[in-house]
């Protein structure tokens, strides 16, 4: 099924559509792997996305996958699937642990580019691309084992490696953007007391010292809402598979 592209309804379509064909083109997915398989022996590396224009590779999905892929062998140990030989392909409820991979690796892919996109709808980024991040993790690199060699090293690891940078630049642009999309959020006193209300314990402060971490949480809640929506989380936002 070389070529094949789809249309979907919502990302969660695209990802359901996009294990179906993978599953069918056969290429690139042994059978017989345990659970100590690498995402890219699992999932193969011809699978990517669109997102709203823009390519989501195969490596961006790859490293997502590799973000998660403990989670997912944990999750179907505990419901009985051996760690051994065919692991990936041994469904519990009608899903394959390898499905599940993909489903969840490829979310997370489209979701991180939706991220991109926005940032650079605001002029955090000028390039969204998967070069365009390689990049920055080089000249983060570089600029740490410059200050390092100057004798002023950086907070944090002498360098990065793709996968810790993708996490730190993630939340660098969440916290960034999320500032930004506090400006236009009603957070007046009567919503963080709303706000309050649904959070708090039988244990909870009074509201006003717990003021600042109650309007914390609902930018933070919001935030995350808007971008899932911008993400095609909950509708149809131009968002396809390709297998190719």
């Amino acid at each position: 099924m070389t070529g094949a592209t789809i249309r979907a309804f919502g990302t969660a379509a695209a990802m359901a559509l996009v294990v179906a064909l993978t599953g069918a083109c056969g290429g690139g997915e042994p059978a017989a792997l345990t659970a100590a398989a690498t995402p890219a022996q699992v999932l193969g590396t011809r699978t990517g996305t669109a997102f709203d224009g823009e390519p989501v590779t195969a490596t961006e999905v790859l490293r997502a996958a590799a973000t998660i892929r403990a989670e997912v062998v944990s999750e179907f140990s505990r419901y009985g699937v051996p760690l051994g030989p065919g692991f990936w392909d041994k469904p519990h409820a009608g899903v394959t642990a390898r499905e599940r991979l993909r489903q969840r690796a490829v979310g997370q892919a489209v979701l991180d580019k939706a991220r991109r996109i926005w940032a650079r709808e605001e002029g955090l980024l000028s390039d969204v691309s998967e070069a365009g991040f390689q990049r920055e993790l080089a000249a983060e690199n570089r600029r740490r084992a410059e200050a390092a060699a100057a004798g002023r090293p950086l907070p944090g690891v002498p360098s990065y490696d793709e996968y810790t940078y993708a996490q730190v630049r993630a939340a660098e642009l969440d916290a960034a953007l999320s500032k930004r999309y506090a400006a236009h959020l009603d957070l007046s006193d009567r919503r963080l007391r709303e706000q309050y209300r649904r959070m708090a314990g039988t244990d909870a402060p009074p509201f006003a010292e717990a003021r600042e971490n109650v309007r914390q949480a609902l930018i933070l809640e919001e935030y995350t809402r808007a971008l899932q929506k911008r993400a095609g989380f909950d509708q149809v936002r131009g968002a396809r598979t390709i297998v190719s």
